[in-house]
């Protein structure tokens, strides 16, 4: 039986930032999880990525802030919702790869 461990380590990046472009090439448009030196971890979709960061779509933490700031105001860009554009440098990610959430 494969274990979620077992999974991690056969399918996340390790490496050089060759290898890491190799690995967002592969994920582009997929939902992945990347692990971050520090032991964070974020889940979201590899929306594109270049020779430094990878950018990831995934639920914007301070939504609820933000909806109160703006109460009565209209958004620029109100068709991305609940949802930002995260760059994350390569330099600062341990490891990443797909991510199959429990719905999937």
């Amino acid at each position: 039986m494969e274990t979620y461990r077992d999974h991690e380590s056969s399918s996340h990046y390790q490496g050089s930032p060759k290898n890491m472009k190799d690995s967002c090439q592969q994920h582009l448009y997929q939902f992945i999880q990347i692990q971050m030196q520090d032991g964070s971890v974020y889940q979201g979709m590899l929306h594109s990525y270049d020779d430094e960061k990878m950018y990831v779509i995934m639920p914007n933490q301070n939504v609820q802030q933000a909806q109160a700031s703006q109460a009565g105001q209209n958004r620029f860009f109100p068709f991305f919702g609940p949802f930002g554009l995260f760059g994350f440098p390569f330099f600062g990610i341990r490891a990443f790869g797909p991510f199959f959430p429990f719905w999937w």
